[in-house]
């Protein structure tokens, strides 16, 4: 149990002869469920429509989440008293639907476990699934329902068109989408009106720990996100940013004030974090359990019992370490080697990269142009713009430029732009000359994470957050545990700031290898034996 199991109990005298010959004292018991001091009982009070409780994993948070559901904060306390002006607690009335979400059925069963310990008390029936309905559902004496449900798939979000719920919970919001997180906010409405015509506040709330696949998108909606920064248990206000048409570009959204002229659509929204040291429950029950998660090593202590949202390199590139290769800006002396790297894109992002590679073999990031929705004139007149102005380097070229295989074909059919030339054709035209990149993505991947390995491997801080966003998120595939997920292919996987720098790194010499042993055996077999001193690119 994460919560306090507590009794609330007063003495009455009854002094009636009808009843009893002699006045008789009557004590009253009501059992319920009390949060713990810190995160649990912020959670709980927090007035937001958006709120987001975690950081550190034992914290209680799916607890905290199931007890949230039954909106007990609009009814009265123990003592009769109304703590809102709804004045009955949500599963009172019969029209109050809320559904609580995990990614995979498989994770439902601990939701399901804890609401059948802890809706008991309140006559809360367990049923798996009625036809038609959404999910696995607890329904309470007054009507009201709270379902299970789950998202596996990112269609999975269409089963709940058409439904209105006025809680909407989210257990590890890290393993969502930003779309399918979005998507309930539709639902999230209704009316729940009391006898005095109140209305029941709709709510989105949701729990989690700094991994998964959405740990990018759920750092800058809720963490910060460029300059922003959140003010723990602060309430900020947001309005989508009118800038883009992709909510996907900035999930932050604009942060307006009381003054702005849209601030009647703004949203409040919050971050509560979750400790471990605050479940003194756990603590107390299990207290080995802090040692049960630094034996997965020091980024899992990190990320899950210090909440640290920089904590991971993504399940791929395990060897990122943001705190030490992420650093701050120099002049590159002009006999450096430097280099460009390019992934095209006609309708989606493209990825421009400046890369240094100084004497000892060391590479810097030095930026990463990240640009969508416009056409190639644009993109080269922008990044030779950008060189010729880069401070860092004095507006010196790059030697070589390499580019995926997509700039050296005929356009795509999304291409905002008609014509017969190619991606290269028209950078050439722009003064900036590509060569085709060696594109084998294994290779490219294992070339990265030796220079993570050997620590010869920097970006320049605040130049390069898409490409950090994308180490960071970057998961293996199932299928295929040397490429990253989707291999390419998934266009719900942001992956080209990283396809350009693994073109740009493979145009390098790769420095690690002194002898045959050092070599992984899939490279062996794909370029036969090397020299001591070998490059990527096979040459």
């Amino acid at each position: 149990m994460n919560l306090r199991e507590y009794f609330h109990s007063w003495e009455y005298t009854i002094d009636n002869p009808v009843c009893y010959p002699e006045p008789r004292k009557v004590q009253i018991v009501v059992r319920t469920a009390k949060p713990q001091l810190g995160g649990q009982t912020a959670f709980l009070s927090a007035p937001e429509f958006e709120v987001l409780y975690g950081g550190a994993a034992g914290g209680g948070k799916s607890y905290c989440l199931m007890l949230d559901a039954l909106g007990l904060q609009f009814g009265n306390n123990a003592r009769g008293e109304p703590m809102h002006d709804f004045g009955m607690a949500a599963i009172e009335h019969p029209n109050y639907r809320a559904a609580i979400f995990r990614r995979k059925t498989t994770h439902l069963q601990k939701l399901i476990d804890i609401g059948k310990e802890l809706y008991k008390p309140y006559g809360a029936v367990f049923v798996l699934q009625r036809k038609g309905e959404p999910g696995a559902s607890f329904t309470f004496p007054s009507g009201a329902q709270i379902f299970l449900c789950h998202m596996e798939q990112e269609s999975d979000m269409e089963n709940h068109q058409g439904l209105e719920y006025q809680y909407v919970g989210f257990d590890e919001l890290t393993q969502f989408t930003l779309k399918q997180y979005l998507y309930l906010f539709s639902r999230t409405r209704g009316i729940v009106l009391n006898s005095k015509g109140i209305n029941l506040p709709s709510r989105i709330r949701a729990t989690t720990n700094p991994t998964g696949i959405g740990l990018v998108w759920v750092r800058k909606r809720f963490i910060r996100n460029g300059g922003w920064h959140c003010h723990v248990g602060k309430t900020h206000f947001f309005i989508a940013d009118p800038n883009v048409t992709d909510v996907e570009d900035n999930p932050t959204g604009v942060m307006v004030g009381i003054n702005h002229p849209e601030f009647y659509n703004a949203k409040s929204r919050t971050f509560i974090p979750g400790l471990l040291q605050e479940n003194k429950i756990l603590m107390e029950m299990d207290p080995g359990y802090a040692a049960n998660i630094m034996q997965m090593g020091r980024k899992y202590e990190r990320a899950l019992l210090k909440g640290d949202w920089d904590a991971f390199g993504g399940d791929f590139f395990d060897e990122f370490d943001r705190q030490k290769m992420v650093i701050k800006p120099f002049d590159i002396p002009k006999h450096w080697q430097l280099i460009g790297c390019n992934d095209p894109g006609w309708s989606s992002q493209n990825a421009f990269q400046l890369i240094a590679r100084d004497p000892d073999d060391n590479i810097y990031t030095l930026f990463t142009y990240y640009v969508k929705g416009r056409d190639p004139e644009q993109h080269a007149r922008n990044i030779y713009k950008i060189i010729k102005g880069f401070p860092y380097t004095h507006g010196r070229m790059p030697s070589m430029i390499v580019s995926g295989r997509d700039a050296f074909q005929k356009k795509d059919r999304f291409a905002i732009k008609r014509t017969d030339k190619t991606y290269a054709d028209i950078f050439q035209e722009q003064g900036l000359f590509l060569q085709e990149a060696v594109t084998d993505r294994v290779i490219g991947w294992w070339a990265m994470k030796q220079y993570m390995h050997n620590k010869k491997y920097y970006l320049f801080a605040r130049l390069n957050e898409p490409l950090i966003d994308e180490l960071i998120a970057a998961q293996h595939d199932d299928k295929n545990i040397e490429d990253i997920l989707g291999q390419g292919n998934d266009p719900q996987v942001y992956d080209h700031a990283l396809d350009c720098n693994r073109y740009g790194i493979m145009a390098l010499p790769a420095p690690f290898a002194t002898g045959q042993e050092d070599l992984p055996e899939f490279i062996i077999k794909k370029w036969g034996k090397k020299k001591k001193r070998h490059s990527v690119m096979g040459v």
